[in-house]
């Protein structure tokens, strides 16, 4: 049973893309709603696309980049709570760890998409 899920962690953080469209079309089942399904999907692929970008860029460069992007995490985070404290004058927890998980997410896609095409470019020229 273990190793069935140290198998599923190892598919999904090294295809982190048809995991998160597999979610989305699990999460549009559940809520019937295609905002709530995205958000929803964003929310829990967040973690998944930071945990690939850090296993990628490690294969990839070869060393380790958790602390640089454990730093970046907290400034999205303070970034997050210093809008919402522009925007609204109160800051909100819960509103102001939705917005960092959905700028994450965004984020660390790109990041993700990056570094793949970095990676595929640098195996062929290699």
């Amino acid at each position: 049973m273990s190793q069935f899920m140290i198998s599923m962690v190892a598919l999904i953080l090294t295809l982190p893309i048809p995991f998160l469209v597999v979610f989305y079309f699990f999460a549009r089942k559940w809520s019937r709603y295609k905002t709530k399904a995205v958000h929803r999907t964003a929310h829990v692929c967040a973690p998944v696309f930071i945990l690939a970008v850090h296993v990628l860029a490690y294969v990839i460069f070869e060393q380790s980049f958790l602390a640089y992007i454990l730093i970046f995490l907290c400034i999205i985070l303070g970034v997050s709570l210093i809008v919402q404290y522009k925007l609204h004058e109160e800051i909100q927890l819960r509103r102001a760890f939705k917005g960092f998980f959905r700028a994450s997410f965004l984020i660390f896609t790109l990041f993700y998409m990056g570094l793949t095409l970095y990676g595929l470019a640098a195996r062929l020229l290699s």
